[in-house]
């Protein structure tokens, strides 16, 4: 472009030369005409010296004349070539600009576009001639209705430049955000004679932007609001409700032993439930209303313009109402139960982080009942978080402290009658409340994941007992250890067990770990390589509460398991309940055609014996025979010459020891 320039500016002073010899030539011919130099030569008079030097003084004037006509050309040529480069760079420029640029007449009355540059068409899809003529708006189609275009409109309209982002519409018809700046343009006289506008495409920014925003506001498993986004919306509900004089009611929603169905069949399973689960809130629920995801198993639902009575009440059935048709989850069906806790403006606070703190606190009270319960917000449960706060706490302690102590129930063989194993039951004796079962403080732990810990000494505590009772001369017997689905799925958890066995000397053949259903039927590869394991090392595996969970039977039979422990639930009902008593034999007809083993847990009745010796049960175990007792009672037990009542004893010959 310099090159440009110089070659202009070289060409402009040959030109200003030019027109300066010219004009010299013509006006120094003049004056010696006019003084009749070359008549006198031509004729062959003698000149006077006058005249020679009034010719030489003119032609000097001439020169001198030339010579400034010169520079005045030059200079004015130079400044015109100056000018028509820095236009042609400017054309250039604008042509080459990434942004589209357009101007549009402002005198005329529809402001019609008379310039577009190339990225117009580029980002546009229209060519400049089919923009040449009409108003820049063309570019919104019919999406007229938006705040900023407005104010950019009424800008222009008070011929002040604007700034706005806006929705447009390629020649396709898709649409594509904006950044718009628009100017005016002035004539000599002040006047505004054209706009021009520059056209931005920020649709990959603002998507980016808006990408943000949901991350911000938005959970990415359920695409609900998150918890940031709830507390705004309560913070708006509140404020509009005050005005209307309305309520609202604040709802959180629990799902019922939700860490079961993840530990045990997988946070994929996990995931895909909670994404159900948002789904059908939404589909039950005005869009007035806002859903919320708050925490890993917890929903909250924002109801406006709520009122106490039989209309929160018919809402709260509706939400519980979600939770009545199973779920479809990894190809199986899930039913899932939940507790709701409910908090009211005004009554249970004024601001957003008051009444999701108490809805919270109702929910983990409701969480106190079977399932599928809801509870209003009380004060008094103010202080039983005080309370909750303080236990986990202590929890947190209790195994530094020692606090913990195992409690042991009697396995009872229907062949002989005799005690052939025990169950280790974990007891806290808090030095504040007492002895504590189990009930109390197990859900907190697995809560806050002390679970693992806590199971860990107690499957060292229940070792190092059982061998020193062998050692102590009485016969060896099978302990069982509950083993949690956390702690189950820690990574080497065979080889932690082979310590454990080798540090307390008992013989692995005189252990057996108690796995829930839940526990192992996610991952079923991953399962059968740790039991293996296991029984590569001579442990016994059960499975415990069977019939409760989300057994696959095709699963079941690959697993490499001794015994099936029969739930409580099942064998309460039993011989009366004619339900029950059938689940029963099938799960024993199931066992031996799988090869496996008995345990029927929770006998309280001579009754209920009976049935299940005649039913085919190998092994029981209940209050019939003992309630779970201390390390130094159960060894009493042991020692006994009487046996239970089995096979050998007709029914009702012995009594309930404890």
């Amino acid at each position: 472009m310099i090159t440009d320039i110089q070659n202009s500016i070289f060409l402009a002073k040959s030109g200003a030369r030019k027109l300066s010899i010219i004009y010299i030539g013509v006006l120094a011919l003049w004056v010696m005409v006019q003084n009749g130099i070359p008549m006198a030569s031509y004729l062959d008079i003698e000149v006077d010296e006058p005249v020679w030097l009034q010719t030489l003084a003119g032609l000097g004037f001439v020169a001198a004349l030339g010579w400034l006509l010169y520079l005045l050309i030059e200079r004015g040529l130079r400044l015109i070539v100056e000018a028509q480069e820095a236009l042609k760079l400017l054309v250039r420029a604008i042509e080459s600009s990434v942004n589209a640029v357009l101007i549009s007449d402002h005198q005329q009355p529809k402001r019609p576009i008379v310039y577009a540059n190339p990225a117009f068409e580029r980002i546009t899809g229209y060519s400049r001639a089919e923009a040449l003529g009409r108003n820049p708006l063309f570019l919104q189609g019919r999406d007229r209705d938006q705040p900023e275009l407005e104010a950019l409109v009424e800008a222009v309209r008070a011929e002040r430049p604007s700034r706005a982002v806006l929705r447009s519409y390629r020649k396709d018809g898709s649409m594509y955000w904006t950044e718009v700046h628009v100017a005016p343009v002035r004539n000599e006289t002040g006047s505004v004679a054209h706009y021009v506008t520059v056209l931005n495409d920020i649709t990959e920014t603002r998507s980016y932007q808006d990408e943000l925003a949901r991350q911000a506001n938005y959970d990415s498993l359920t695409k609900l609001a998150n918890r940031n986004l709830l507390s705004d919306r309560i913070a708006h509900a509140l404020a509009r409700c005050e005005r209307h004089k309305a309520g609202v009611a604040i709802c959180v929603i629990g799902l019922d032993k939700f860490r079961l169905i993840n530990d045990g069949l997988g946070y994929p399973s996990g995931s895909e439930l909670l994404g159900e689960v948002a789904a059908r809130l939404q589909s039950r629920f005005r869009a007035v209303d806002t859903i919320a995801r708050v925490g890993g198993d917890e929903f909250a639902l924002v109801l406006v313009d709520q009122a106490i009575g039989p209309e929160i009440a018919g809402q709260i059935q509706r939400m519980l109402n979600v939770f009545t048709a199973p779920f479809q989850v990894q190809g199986q069906d899930l039913f899932v139960t939940a507790s709701i806790g409910v908090a009211l403006s005004p009554q249970d606070g004024a601001d957003a982080e008051t009444l999701l703190k108490r809805a919270e606190i109702a929910m983990h009270r409701a969480k106190e009942h079977e399932g599928n319960a809801f509870q209003m917000f009380t004060a008094e449960m103010d202080a039983r978080v005080t309370e909750r706060v303080s236990l986990e706490n202590d929890l947190r302690r209790a195994l530094e402290r020692d606090e913990f102590v195992l409690y042991y129930q009697p396995r009872v063989d229907f062949a002989s009658g005799r005690i052939c194993g025990a169950e280790a039951l974990i007891r806290w004796n808090h030095p504040q409340q007492g002895l504590m079962p189990p009930s109390r403080f197990i859900p907190l732990a697995e809560e806050t994941g002390l679970v693992t810990p806590i199971g860990e000494w107690a499957l060292r505590s229940a070792c190092a007992q059982t061998r020193a009772w062998e050692q102590a001369g009485l016969a060896p017997i099978t302990m069982a250890v509950n083993i949690s689905a956390r702690q189950f799925r820690q990574e080497g958890l065979a080889s932690r067990i082979g310590v454990l066995l080798r540090e307390t000397g008992l013989e692995s053949r005189h252990l057996e770990l108690e796995l829930t259903e839940s526990a192992v039927m996610h991952d079923a590869q991953e399962v059968i390589a740790i039991l293996h394991e296991l029984k590569a090392m001579g442990v016994k595996i059960a499975i415990d509460d069977f019939g409760t969970g989300y057994s696959s039977l095709s699963h079941l039979k690959r697993f490499p398991i001794d015994y099936l422990k029969i739930d409580q639930s099942f064998v309460r009902g039993v011989p009366r309940d004619a339900d029950d008593a059938a689940i029963i034999m099938a799960i024993i007809a199931m066992a031996r055609s799988l090869g496996l083993k008995l345990i029927a847990e929770g006998v309280e009745t001579d009754e209920q014996r009976q049935f299940l010796y005649l039913a085919g049960c190998e092994e029981c175990q209940g209050y019939f025979f003992s309630r779970p007792v201390p390390a130094e009672e159960f060894r009493t037990l042991l020692e006994r010459k009487v046996p239970f009542p089995g096979k050998s004893q007709q029914p009702g010959e012995a009594s309930i020891l404890h």
